[in-house]
């Protein structure tokens, strides 16, 4: 149950940030002082060359128990625990603006190779457990990628016997071995060679969208979000300006889908999409509590209890922290560099120790090659872009344990 919220939890605030910023360029609102608060703070994304992002639940063990309790899915204490303490971090920064920077050149050319990393970007990605102490972490810098994990950590946070995990670890090769017991290995984000390699299949070329029909999408947004998104002043709040943006949920979500609708027969991925707000999202109004620090952004937050009726008003809110010019992200220090070799060996070994049944090879790395309509399947749900896909069936993995990764994913 809680997955199940904190899933539409997160897409939910994640979309409303992202509306509450589209009204940066409609007039219509800036009338409004609380919304042209929030829209000025949101202008100020991508105008510093870093930025950083802070998941987490915003509850004691306790207050998580208990709204367990009150919504009939109990959650052990265990549980709860490590959902106090969980959290996940994102950090990006470039030597210059982060709206300057462009689209990778070759993006999408329908050659089947991942997407090469953009040198003049680095980023970091951190799953932490209690204390802060980091579980699993990955950094791009300068074209290469680095990572470490902390399996026994991890068992520990899950409830998991760390010694019945510890034997992974050491029964893999040193480097991978060591990876996942805290040491830095290293590798090249390049596409190993035949990465795209399905049976001959071209991978589908980036769909573009027509500017006039771009035009007219960025027009209906403007209006929708005029009509149905409300801002409220909260006053202060441990010294930031608090704004509650309201909006009712299934009247914006046919909104927005009947916005993209014409668009489906340029990007196919649209097509899935359904014609009306799926039964699941509430019939009733949502709100985000968004926290401005010296007219920057600081904070949103979103209480899950709005997403179930039997919450009867006990809380649990998911809070989003935001760092603006936070210190650039950094190559670690005696990464061990792993080859492509390596990396397919562990997705195998991994795979099949969670019982893929997808034909992911072991450690020889061998798979079966996806057919255009597994690729399709997999690329649905937007948890993955095709250029993903082909890559862990190059280094090893079939359709159902690439399946398996994607719904972890979403």
């Amino acid at each position: 149950m809680i997955r199940r919220s904190a899933r539409t939890a997160l897409a939910t605030a994640a979309c409303g940030a992202v509306l509450a910023g589209g009204l940066a360029a409609c007039g219509t609102v800036q009338q409004l002082n609380a919304a042209d608060k929030v829209s000025k703070a949101f202008e100020t994304f991508g105008s510093g060359k870093s930025f950083s992002a802070k998941l987490s639940v915003d509850a004691t063990a306790a207050q998580i128990e208990a709204f367990g309790a009150a919504t009939g899915e109990e959650i052990d204490k265990d549980s709860a625990a490590a959902l106090a303490s969980v959290s996940l971090s994102i950090a990006f920064s470039a030597d210059k603006p982060l709206k300057d920077i462009q689209p990778t050149k070759g993006a999408g050319s329908g050659n089947g190779a991942a997407t090469a990393a953009d040198p003049s970007v680095s980023a970091s990605y951190t799953l932490t457990g209690k204390g802060g102490a980091p579980l699993a972490e990955l950094r791009q810098v300068g074209g290469k990628a680095y990572a470490r994990g902390d399996l026994v950590g991890f068992a520990k946070l899950v409830g998991q016997n760390a010694a019945e995990v510890e034997g992974l670890a050491e029964g893999l090769p040193a480097p991978l071995g060591n990876a996942l017991k805290g040491q830095w290995v290293s590798f090249d984000l390049k596409a190993p060679e035949g990465a795209g390699g399905t049976g001959g299949a071209a991978a589908t070329p980036t769909p573009t969208l027509d500017p006039k029909a771009a035009e007219n999408l960025n027009a209906s947004l403007k209006d929708i979000l005029t009509r149905d998104l409300s801002f409220e002043e909260k006053g202060k709040q441990d010294g930031k300006d608090r704004i509650t943006v309201t909006a009712p949920a299934r009247k914006l979500t046919d909104d927005l889908l009947k916005a993209v609708e014409p668009l489906a027969k340029d990007i196919p991925n649209l097509a899935e999409l359904p014609k009306s707000a799926p039964s699941k999202v509430p019939d009733r109004p949502l709100a985000l509590d968004l926290y401005l620090d010296g007219g920057a952004l600081s904070a949103v937050t979103f209480d899950l209890a709005q997403l179930e009726e039997k919450a009867g008003g006990t809380p649990l809110p998911l809070r989003i922290a935001f760092g603006h010019d936070t210190p650039a992200v950094q190559a670690p220090t005696g990464a061990t560099e792993l080859s492509s070799e390596d990396i397919g060996g562990l997705l195998g070994q991994l795979a099949a120790a969670g019982g893929g049944a997808g034909g992911a090879g072991g450690a020889a790395g061998a798979a079966a090659p996806l057919t255009d309509a597994q690729i399709k399947e997999l690329t649905r749900d937007g948890a993955m872009n095709e250029e993903q896909v082909r890559l862990y069936n190059s280094l090893g993995l079939g359709y159902q344990d690439i399946k398996d990764l994607a719904d972890l994913k979403a």
